[in-house]
């Protein structure tokens, strides 16, 4: 965050944060918290899926044998069928002679006498017991996987959304305060972590709070959110929470936001989590502004550390 000051990005900032507070909480997208929707794989239950293997050939034997396979988000590469369905005219021999097996073998794995007259719509084995139960174990491992992916997104979805949401009183109290001149802001630190970089007037917007990835950001007090997303250079994924009329703060470079635009925070709570986007190291970037200008936080943070 060391850099000279930058006058257009001071006025692209302040420009936002008036006209967001203009505009009201009109949402805006962010990345989900994150920002990750997550893909799970879908495993096969056994039923048997189409295959349309020798079908330009025109032989009856050749329509649409049936396999069980399963996807875990790898391309589906094409597997020999585990069972077919009689079509009118079908024979053993011609059967088995489009599966490439023997005779005999589709009599042993259907139980089948040489004399037998197949059905139309008769569904026979075409691979032996140990490829099915083969693919069968596949099929329920994809399944599990699936299981598992499901349950860890189920889990993510509810660590994000644990934070209750603030009841009418306080949407109506913080919303008011937000309307209010004030003189002064008290602050708490919006990470654990020592301050790495200090504020230094005209070179630097704030002060830098070093961590680890994924480390908290919480609010440095209640208000009201501004702004959340990327859309301001250099800041990464930012927040602005407005306090006051006089008085906001703004939270940069995080990995992940954990609201968005309009939403009601509450002194310390998590609202993103520390990252290191257009960033050398993983910190948080916090910044308190005093009618659009920055000021340095320290006076409003509780002393004793940093």
């Amino acid at each position: 965050m060391r850099k000279r000051f930058d006058r257009t990005l001071l006025a692209s900032l302040a420009g936002a944060w008036v006209a967001l507070a203009v505009s009201g909480c009109a949402n805006v997208g962010q990345p989900n918290a994150q920002n990750g929707a997550a893909t799970s794989a879908n495993a096969a239950s056994g039923v048997p899926a189409a295959n349309a293997t020798g079908a330009a050939s025109g032989d009856p034997a050749a329509a649409a044998p049936l396999s069980i396979g399963a996807s875990d988000n790898t391309p589906l590469k094409k597997s020999p069928p585990l069972v077919y369905r009689v079509r009118r005219g079908d024979t053993l021999a011609r059967v088995a002679q489009h599966h490439h097996i023997s005779v005999k073998q589709l009599q042993a794995w259907n139980g089948l006498k040489a004399s037998a007259r197949l059905k139309p719509g008769q569904v026979l084995h075409v691979a032996s017991p140990e490829t099915v139960r083969a693919a069968t174990a596949a099929a329920q491992s994809a399944a599990q996987r699936a299981s598992q992916a499901t349950a860890q997104t189920s889990a993510q979805a509810s660590t994000q959304s644990a934070a209750p949401a603030p009841d009418p009183t306080e949407v109506r109290e913080v919303t008011q305060e937000t309307r209010r001149h004030a003189s002064n802001v008290a602050l708490a630190w919006p990470a654990a972590g020592s301050v790495v970089e200090a504020f230094q007037p005209g070179e630097t917007r704030g002060i830098e709070i070093g961590g680890k990835a994924g480390d908290p950001v919480r609010a440095a007090a209640d208000g009201k959110v501004m702004y959340a997303g990327t859309g301001l250079n250099s800041y990464g994924s930012l927040i602005i929470v407005q306090h006051n009329k006089d008085f906001l703060t703004a939270y940069s470079h995080n990995r992940k936001l954990m609201v968005k635009m309009g939403d009601i925070v509450r002194k310390g709570q998590q609202i993103a989590e520390m990252g290191d986007e257009n960033n050398s190291r993983v910190s948080v970037g916090f910044e308190v502004r005093r009618d659009g200008k920055p000021v340095d936080p320290l006076p409003y943070l509780p002393q004793g550390r940093g």
